[in-house]
């Protein structure tokens, strides 16, 4: 029986063990294989009612990818790291008045999904034509308005971004903070 560790990878492709350029590649299939594929695919097939299932399968990514660009190798700080990602994707959220959407956005969709199996109240999924963006916030009404496709696409755009600022070895503290977030995690 072989154990993946990725969609394109084994624990047998790597007998020596994986260097650092090797977990960079696994951890890039992980998330494109595994998490914004299947995504991805929802939406490509045009798969019906599919919006909370995506908003489950992506909202993650934040979190995760927030301690990873950090290299954060603690277990506690998951409403930190989700905002943090949430910051590395959205960089209009990192300014001051982002922060009351941040909390929202964590308290709301990242909890609500994680802890009840949907999102809070206050929470609106529409569709693409009815917003500018993945994410809007009516801070007067206090509602937030969520595209899943439109933001899977967002994750997207960023992870590629991210996994070719990981690639460049010229990144030395980036690759540094993943590989310690990486081996946490896998060793």
């Amino acid at each position: 029986m072989t154990f993946a560790i990725s969609p394109k990878h084994s624990v047998r492709d790597f007998p020596a063990g994986l260097t650092l350029d090797d977990k960079i590649e696994v951890f890039i299939a992980r998330v494109e294989g595994w998490l914004l594929g299947p995504a991805l695919e929802m939406i490509s097939n045009g798969t019906k009612d599919r919006s909370f299932a995506l908003l489950s399968m992506v909202t993650s990514y934040f979190e995760m990818i927030g301690r990873y660009a950090d290299g954060y190798v603690g277990r506690n700080k998951a409403g930190h790291y989700f905002k943090f990602g949430l910051k590395l994707v959205f960089r209009d959220m990192a300014l001051p008045d982002g922060e009351e959407l941040l909390n929202a956005l964590c308290d709301r969709v990242r909890n609500g999904l994680y802890h009840v199996g949907m999102t809070k109240p206050r929470v609106l999924v529409v569709q693409a034509a009815d917003l500018p963006g993945s994410i809007g916030y009516n801070p007067s009404q206090d509602l937030i308005a969520l595209v899943p496709d439109v933001l899977v696409d967002d994750i997207r755009i960023h992870f590629s971004s991210f996994a070719r600022e990981l690639r460049d070895k010229a990144n030395g503290s980036l690759r540094a903070k993943f590989e310690a977030r990486f081996d946490n995690d896998n060793l």
